[in-house]
């Protein structure tokens, strides 16, 4: 009897990649996110968008507090004059239809930001990581640019990553630019000048002088037509009770005098500092966390820029898989105030708000904090084998046998005594 052996083909098995992670890679993914937090507030859009109107038409007004006396008689407005510039073309059109679409073009600049990012990376990015930073960064964008329409702020950080596209780019006049751009259409983002010092030293000059004109053209007329607009920035807003400002004691019903000077100030202080260190790319991340940490007000769409500039430190300064830094600061400065009932109580999210400021400005200028952990576990076993070799019994050592050696005198003797014989 014969016995015929025979083998089923094995075919490789091929693992399937999960649905979600698929949909992560895809290149559509970002657009369908930004849409879905976009529709999240539709209908609570444009809350906001009534400022930045009034500054346009009173821009173009004029009358005794219009024009040039625009920040001195409204200090209120807290956005720059290119800001009000770029709108005042369409004040004659419906309030709610400008704002519908300056709120789409906030909304897709989300997504776009992201796709520039990796531009600015000495890194690989991949659609993952990509993703994973629109998974943290697009709901809180949705809240800048729907729910509250702050032009100002999108325009300043828009400018501010086209700045440093040109920094990579070693371009000081249209690096400088923009960043003055960005200072005339937000105020506080006067505080990335620093950046300019990531460029060769011989063009530190060109890049100051180019940005200074820029705030020149900007700001001046305004100050010396009325000496009054210097006093804007004095405007005071409520402490709110759950601000990182009332968290460090300081417990004034409204803004300090030195809050906004000390913002600008000392932000601009670390970020050279950042700079020095060769972490240029974090210097938004610490400007920003400077700010949300002194401000006294809590509206969500702060952390718009405060995430935005922390994907940028996870994917540039500290180069991980996942946006941790950012996950961070999303889940204590936006989450956890949209829990309900299980919503801490104020003076725990000032507490809380301050602590993920002052970490961001940890990781983003200090040590990395995974390369610590590692030299301290090293550390620690280190001192593991040394204290067991220290403990484990010494082998006994053989007796030593003592053997007799014969001096050269008596060698000489006796080989004398055997060549007499």
């Amino acid at each position: 009897m014969t016995i015929v052996e025979t083998f089923a083909p094995v075919r490789a098995v091929q693992r399937r990649t999960p649905a979600v992670l698929a949909w992560l890679d895809a290149p559509w993914f970002l657009w369908a996110w930004m849409g879905l937090w976009a529709l999240v507030h539709a209908g609570t859009a444009l809350v906001s968008w009534h400022y930045v109107v009034t500054g346009a038409s009173l821009l173009r007004s004029s009358a005794r507090d219009g024009g040039l006396h625009l920040y001195a008689a409204h200090p209120e407005l807290q956005m720059g004059p290119l800001t009000f510039l770029l709108v005042s073309p369409f004040r004659a059109l419906p309030e709610v239809l400008t704002g519908a679409v300056v709120a789409l073009l906030i909304a897709a600049a989300g997504p776009a930001l992201l796709l520039v990012l990796p531009r600015l990376v000495d890194a690989p990015v991949s659609p993952r990581q990509r993703a994973l930073a629109a998974v943290v960064l697009l709901p809180v964008w949705a809240e800048l640019g729907v729910h509250y329409v702050h032009l100002d702020d999108a325009l300043a950080l828009a400018l501010l990553v086209a700045a440093m596209l040109a920094v990579t780019s070693r371009r000081p006049v249209v690096a400088a630019l923009l960043l003055a751009a960005s200072a005339d259409a937000k105020p506080w983002a006067v505080a990335f000048v620093p950046l300019l010092l990531a460029l060769p030293r011989d063009r530190w000059a060109r890049a100051l002088g180019t940005w200074a004109a820029g705030l020149a053209v900007a700001w001046l007329p305004f100050l010396l037509a009325d000496p009054g607009t210097v006093h804007a920035g004095r405007f005071a807003i409520p402490n709110d009770a759950s601000s990182s400002l009332r968290a460090l004691g300081i417990t004034a019903p409204g803004t300090p005098m030195w809050d906004r000077p000390v913002q600008v100030l000392l932000g601009a202080a670390l970020a050279v500092v950042a700079v020095r260190r060769g972490r240029w790319l974090a210097v938004p991340a610490v400007v920003l966390s400077v700010r949300m940490l002194l401000d006294p007000a809590t509206y969500p769409y702060y952390g718009a820029g405060l995430v935005l500039a922390t994907v940028l430190v996870d994917l540039g300064v500290r180069r991980t898989r996942w946006p941790w830094l950012s996950t961070v600061v999303v889940a204590g400065t936006y989450v956890l105030r949209h829990l309900g009932a299980l919503t801490p109580t104020d003076p725990q999210l000032g507490v809380l708000r301050a602590v993920v400021t002052l970490a961001v400005l940890v990781v983003a200028l200090g040590p990395d904090p995974v390369e610590v952990v590692r030299r301290l576990v090293a550390v620690v076993r280190t001192r593991r084998l040394i204290a067991v070799a220290r403990r484990r019994p010494q082998p006994a050592e053989p007796p030593r046998i003592s053997t007799p050696i014969c001096s050269a005198s008596s060698t000489r003797s006796a080989w004398s005594r055997d060549w007499e014989e």
